[in-house]
Formats: C-alpha cells, sequence, structure tokens
C-alpha cells in the first residue's frame, strides 16, 4: 500500500515536467513572480503585445525563463503591469468564433488597498487583443 502511494506521487510530481511549454492555439498564464517590471508606465487598459524575443528583451529585463517557455513563430505575450486595489482581478478566454480574439475580463476591486499587478499572458499569434471592464 505504502509502495502504491510512493509510487502515485512520483508520477504525480513528474507529470508536469513532461507535459509541452504549451500547445499552439491555448491561452496560458506564465510565472511573473520573480519578474521586475517597471508600473509606472503601466495601465490595464493598455497591454504591452511582445511578439519577438527582442521586444521581451526591452520590456523585461532578465527574462531567459519566459523566452524558454514561449515559441514566438506561434504566440505572442500580453504584458498587464498596473497598480490598484488588492480585489482588482484580471480572467481570459479564447474566443474562437469569427476572428481568433483574446477576451481580458478586468473586474475592479472594492478596497483602498494598493497593490502591484503583473499578468503575462502567451496567446496564439494571430489572436487579437480585447480588454472588457466589469462594474
Amino acid at each position: 500500500m505504502y509502495l502504491r502511494r510512493a509510487v502515485f506521487a512520483l508520477i504525480c510530481l513528474m507529470m508536469p515536467l513532461s507535459l509541452p511549454a504549451g500547445e499552439p492555439g491555448k491561452v496560458r498564464e506564465l510565472d511573473t513572480k520573480t519578474l521586475k517590471i517597471d508600473f509606472a508606465k503601466g495601465r490595464i487598459t493598455a497591454p504591452k503585445v511582445i511578439t519577438t524575443a527582442e521586444e521581451l528583451d526591452k520590456a523585461i529585463p532578465d527574462a531567459e525563463a519566459i523566452k524558454k517557455q514561449v515559441d514566438f513563430g506561434k504566440e505572442k505575450l500580453v504584458l498587464f503591469a498596473w497598480g490598484g486595489s488588492g480585489g482588482d482581478r484580471l480572467s481570459v478566454k479564447l474566443d474562437t468564433e469569427g476572428k481568433v480574439s483574446a477576451v481580458f475580463t478586468y473586474r475592479l476591486g472594492l478596497t483602498r488597498d494598493f497593490r502591484r499587478h503583473v499578468h503575462l499572458y502567451a496567446i496564439p499569434k494571430g489572436a487579437e487583443v480585447k480588454i472588457e471592464q466589469v462594474k
């Protein structure tokens, strides 16, 4: 019984290592905890779209780990960096009806605390970026 649990735990730990970085046609959020981003120019309504590794170097210093996760031939990055309520929320869905678009939905937080928010998404290269705000 103990051996079965140990094997199961080992499989669960190894599974994420065997998955590909991303599938074309999907939207995924990349980890931004270690990135240093300039918030002074960031606005939720104006994300930075990054289509090449050179643009990534200009937008985010020391982004080598991000480069390994993105195939710029098939994907582009959308960077959101803003300061606002700790309750601010950002979600995304891929709309494939008609022209492919990534629809980002922003929900304004109601708390008065100030937090820095950074979200980095990999989306299909041909997808249009749309932003909706929920009040």
